[in-house]
């Protein structure tokens, strides 16, 4: 998934996989529809003044503390970069995140992908807002191997096995339920006038 605000240097440094892959971990369930079995999220946060503003080219430069020159491919999202002048402080965070669940029984999800998009502008005098882009992944418990304690799943793309940390968590677990798996990135950002 492309960054929707990422600097040419380094914005998008977000460290840290988020989901290793593995590594799954199914939560015992009894009866339920769907349910939260994992999730982790890992922010960055990018500050600096604003030193250029090309409206053409939806391109911004900031000058971060540490000196650095950051420059920002703006999405045409958003709508009032015409208002960030040179001397305004720019702050931009970037989350990304996933969640994965299990679904039980009939109402097991199927096989494929689905993408989101949405820009959430705040109704604030000053630009602000953010744009939330996200992936759903849905697939097949294909099969369930206790002694091995591994879980196989037929996604949209492709068949893998996770290592499951407790092979307890795996009683529930049958061919057919659903995995879905939603990756997000939200983008966050804001202008204070100086």
């Amino acid at each position: 998934m492309e960054d929707l605000m990422s600097s040419t240097h380094s914005l998008a440094k977000i460290g840290a996989c988020l989901l290793t892959a593995g590594t799954l971990s199914l939560a015992t369930m009894a009866h339920a529809q769907t349910l939260p079995v994992a999730g982790a999220a890992a922010s960055t946060t990018l500050t600096g003044t604003v030193t250029v503003v090309n409206v053409e080219k939806r391109l911004l430069t900031i000058k971060t503390e540490d000196g650095r020159f950051e420059v920002l491919r703006v999405p045409p999202e958003v709508t009032r970069l015409d208002q960030i002048k040179i001397g305004n402080t720019l702050t931009v965070t970037q989350t990304k995140l996933v969640l994965i669940d299990l679904v039980k029984g009939v109402e097991a999800a199927g096989i494929g992908i689905e993408k989101d998009s949405a820009m959430i502008r705040d109704p604030g005098s000053k630009p602000s807002g953010a744009i939330v882009d996200t992936v759903t992944l849905k697939g097949v418990v294909e099969s369930v191997d206790q002694d091995a304690s591994t879980v196989t799943i037929r996604g949209p793309q492709q068949v893998r096995t996770f290592e499951v940390e407790d092979p307890a968590l795996l009683n529930s677990v049958v061919p057919g339920d659903g995995v879905t798996v939603t990756y997000a990135t939200i983008i966050d950002g804001g202008v204070t006038f100086e």
